[in-house]
């Protein structure tokens, strides 16, 4: 049994991270905190199956020195400032904000406008998406987890069982999110409100996605650039990627064949038959996530089309932030999770 808190426990991710855990058989929460709320009743905020006692406390250490782990469920900027003294008490992290996902300092204050207040601690952080090759021996022996954002996630799983060798080109990325990816305290002036029938695309010149892409793909072919266009849907969870590229291996099947055998140990991932279309209704409320390929023109193309779809809450945030947990202590991958 280990004892966790959750910082930023009261925004969309932080919610989804609380309702998931709380059927963990190997977690106990026992730190909620939230700068909104602080001091407020948990169940006055959650609607929660299972109420919670207590209040939300204040974001700051004394708070959390019991925890064996914390996770940020924060704006970007939070994280990096509490990181340090965490780790330092033998605390673990994971942090499903942004500030630890990039590697190099000055791309990061590049992408995301500020400066990062704990550059060293880059270095040491392991990037959470436990698909990739190798990487489960990595988060199993890290301090501080980056969580993967829930574009990458969507597009990653998409392209690693074939990217290395795919020929120099430029990927082109349609990504659709549901309304919950902007956030509980999404800006109304730029996005229209929750649950409003609409659909629009965002971010078109330049996403905080993209140069997370790059990262993973170019540590085995820096030849990739990706065009990554990012959409919000009303539907209230959810993403479905498209991707557009060219295979330069012409036998579909084979193809079909590199991805099952890919992912034939990765239990939240799923290959379609032939012909078949994902749909965002099959994974919502689940850590899965759905591949679909399909080769356009005659049997011979090199044209590949790929279709995901992941919960952007769960595989794409908090549940992938549990996955991560999960082989961080040991425990079985799968464990809260099904």
């Amino acid at each position: 049994m280990i004892s966790v808190g959750i910082v930023g426990a009261s925004g969309y991710t932080g919610e989804e991270l609380t309702k998931i855990l709380q059927s963990h058989p190997e977690v106990k929460i026992t730190s909620l905190t939230s700068r909104t709320h602080a001091g407020k009743k948990i169940n006055d905020i959650f609607k929660l199956k299972e109420p919670i006692s207590g209040e939300f406390k204040s974001p700051v250490f004394e708070n959390l020195s019991t925890c064996d782990l914390v996770f940020f469920a924060t704006p970007n900027g939070v994280a990096m400032g509490m990181t340090q003294e965490l780790i330092d008490n033998n605390i673990k992290v994971i942090d499903i904000s942004a500030d630890f996902r990039l590697s190099d300092s000055k791309s990061w204050e590049k992408w995301y406008g500020k400066t990062h207040e704990a550059p060293s601690l880059l270095k040491e952080s392991i990037y959470g998406l436990p698909e990739i090759p190798g990487q489960k021996k990595k988060i199993n022996e890290g301090k501080i987890i980056a969580n993967p954002g829930c574009y990458p996630t969507s597009v990653l799983l998409a392209l690693l069982p074939i990217y290395k060798d795919l020929p120099k080109q430029n990927i082109i990325i349609d990504s659709k999110s549901g309304i919950s990816g902007a956030g509980r305290n999404l800006n109304n002036k730029n996005l229209f409100p929750e649950g409003e029938d609409n659909f629009q695309a965002y971010a078109v010149k330049n996403h905080r996605h993209y140069p997370e892409m790059l990262q993973i793909l170019h540590q085995e072919n820096p030849s990739l650039d990706v065009l990554f266009v990012p959409h919000l849907s009303s539907m209230t969870r959810g993403i479905f990627t498209s991707i557009y590229l060219k295979y330069n291996k012409n036998d579909f099947n084979k193809t079909l064949n590199i991805y099952k055998d890919f992912y034939k140990d990765s239990p939240f991932v799923k290959i379609c038959d032939q012909n078949e279309f994902p749909k965002v209704s099959d994974v919502v409320f689940t850590n899965n996530c759905k591949i679909s390929l399909h080769n356009v023109g005659d049997d011979n193309s090199t044209n590949l089309i790929i279709f995901t779809v992941i919960d952007n809450l769960v595989k794409g945030a908090s549940g992938q932030a549990i996955q991560n947990m999960n082989i961080m202590f040991n425990f079985d991958e799968k464990l809260g999770l099904t």
